[in-house]
């Protein structure tokens, strides 16, 4: 019996980070407004707890076959409209899930491609008039879906390979025939 553990620190950084960056810009905004810098510095510092709480939640995802458990980020999206005013995707960010390899049941491939356009400044005309360029940047997000009788989980990965590590693992440790056994969604 195996335990796999896939550390995905990128994408624990990018969340955590961008949780640090924001929050942080909004305390410093507000506590500058109302006038209580006596308590920004106590502000940022639960701000960084709070992010180090995301990092730990998002960095890791662990395949036990010893206990039979898949530990992972929780990413439940909402169900309600009490869920959204209660902002629970955030909150979600702090948790893990962990659920029985027995309820597994299968697993499927994601890739999410998207571009963004924008103008960039080239230079000025012989009048004086700013002239612009389109440019296209190319995003890719790497998604796992995974289904069961627990639900489903639809798992971010900013590298092609941390998914396939984390799909891998599942597929060596869940005892379900039905699971599709192609690793590329190209196949």
């Amino acid at each position: 019996m195996k335990v796999y553990k896939i550390y995905d620190v990128w994408m624990a950084l990018r969340k955590s980070g961008t949780n640090l960056f924001i929050l942080s810009a909004v305390a410093i905004f507000i506590c500058y407004l109302f006038d209580l810098l006596q308590v920004l510095s106590v502000i940022l510092v639960l701000i960084f707890i709070q992010s180090v709480i995301i990092y730990r939640a998002n960095h890791l995802y662990e395949v036990d076959q010893v206990n039979q458990t898949f530990a992972f980020p929780a990413s439940d999206l909402e169900n309600s409209i009490l869920a959204i005013i209660l902002l629970q995707p955030y909150w979600n960010l702090m948790r893990r899930k962990t659920v029985l390899l027995a309820e597994i049941e299968n697993l499927y491939l994601d890739t999410q491609r998207w571009s963004t356009k924008q103008q960039v400044v080239t230079g000025t005309t012989a009048k004086g008039k700013t002239k612009f360029k389109q440019s296209a940047k190319k995003h890719v997000r790497y998604c796992l879906n995974v289904a069961g009788t627990f639900g489903s989980a639809n798992l971010d990965f900013l590298s092609r390979q941390k998914r396939d590590e984390v799909r891998n693992a599942l597929q060596q440790s869940v005892k379900n025939t039905s699971i599709d056994s192609k690793v590329s969604e190209l196949a």
